[in-house]
């Protein structure tokens, strides 16, 4: 489920918008001002925002100028300004700053679940456009192996797509023959590391060259060195991307005779992936308010963070955290941080080509 940061005021209108967006199926994330807002975005990396412009503090377009000037790797989230403006010289100056729509009020329920769904499939079309190279080129490789091989690969390929970590594999002239979902994901930021002419590329040529001499140590013959940790710097000025290269012993074969030899696992610090509050449910008996209280502590929130982001209080998060313990079998919270991450769902995105 697609999540939904709504950040508003007016606490009956955020309510009652959270409300009918949950009912729509979409995870649902509140902040009643603009500095609230913004620090949500970026603990929880929304799949889209929907901002009142007028509130104390930080107005919401004030929030959106920050956001485009210091977090280009954000550009693609779709942006939609809530207001009770709809002139239409608001309309034109929302549209220069970098929103992709306006909501006004009285919010229209369905049109604006309409709206959403909209921006979000234009958001993931855009994604699939971007890595439209890798993705033909990923095809022409499939259809080049054998019938019983092609069926290894995709088995393989499919557990893949389900972790949250990037991994993309490598044959031994360093051509990527495969990255999953999550590393899809990862390369659409376009923040330091791309896909070029078949192979990984980082935003400094020294990084480029640092990647690539890695891949010919993990393709060499010497077991001594089983994995080679790097660090990959951003234009964005955010912290480095953390890369493993490790070596693979019979990787999925190809007709030419090549092997995937080796593998990377491409980490975000400034991400950590936010636990399916359904999956929560469905593996722990969870209820909605407990789901989503671990699901915000999963993304290092505080406790008083998360309190404050949902408005309830302290005593209300530790009596769902209590309920949470109780019900995943653990006893503090690290513990528990750590089974649901390992266990709980990051809902795949669907592959539009194969399902694989």
């Amino acid at each position: 489920m697609a999540l939904i940061l709504i950040i508003e005021d007016e606490e009956h209108l955020r309510h009652g918008l959270a409300q009918a967006l949950a009912r729509a199926r979409f995870d649902v994330a509140e902040a009643e001002d603009g500095n609230e807002g913004y620090a949500a975005i970026l603990a929880q990396r929304p799949d889209l925002v929907l901002c009142d412009i007028s509130m104390p503090g930080m107005r919401g377009d004030q929030l959106l100028r920050r956001l485009r000037r210091d977090h280009p790797d954000l550009d693609r989230t779709p942006f939609l300004f809530l207001t009770a403006l709809a002139d239409r010289d608001s309309v034109l100056a929302g549209q220069e700053m970098g929103a992709d729509d306006y909501v006004t009020k009285p919010v229209d329920l369905k049109l604006l679940v309409g709206l959403i769904r909209q921006r979000l499939d234009q958001a993931e079309r855009w994604g699939q456009s971007y890595l439209g190279e890798f993705e033909r080129e990923r095809r022409d490789l499939i259809d080049t192996l054998s019938a019983q091989t092609r069926l290894s690969f995709l088995s393989a390929a499919d557990v893949l797509n389900r972790l949250g970590d990037a991994v993309l594999l490598f044959n031994g002239t360093a051509e990527v023959i495969f990255a999953n979902r999550a590393a899809q994901r990862l390369l659409a930021q376009n923040d330091g590391v791309s896909f070029q002419n078949g192979r990984l590329a980082a935003a400094r040529g020294d990084d480029t060259r640092r990647i690539r001499d890695a891949l010919k140590i993990m393709q060499g013959s010497d077991p001594t060195r089983p994995s080679l940790h790097l660090s990959i710097e951003r234009p964005s000025g955010r912290r480095p991307y953390t890369m493993r290269i490790t070596r693979l012993e019979g990787g999925p074969g190809l007709e030419d005779g090549s092997d995937a030899l080796a593998a990377a696992f491409l980490s975000d610090p400034e991400i950590r992936p936010r636990p399916s509050a359904a999956s929560l449910m469905e593996l722990y008996g969870l209820t909605q308010a407990e789901a989503r209280t671990v699901a915000d502590l999963a993304t290092g929130l505080s406790v008083d963070e998360a309190a404050e982001i949902q408005h309830i209080s302290r005593n209300t998060v530790h009596h769902y955290l209590k309920a949470a313990f109780r019900k995943t079998g653990t006893a503090r919270q690290s513990e528990m941080i750590a089974i649901v991450l390992s266990s709980a769902t990051i809902e795949p995105q669907p592959d539009p080509d194969d399902g694989a």
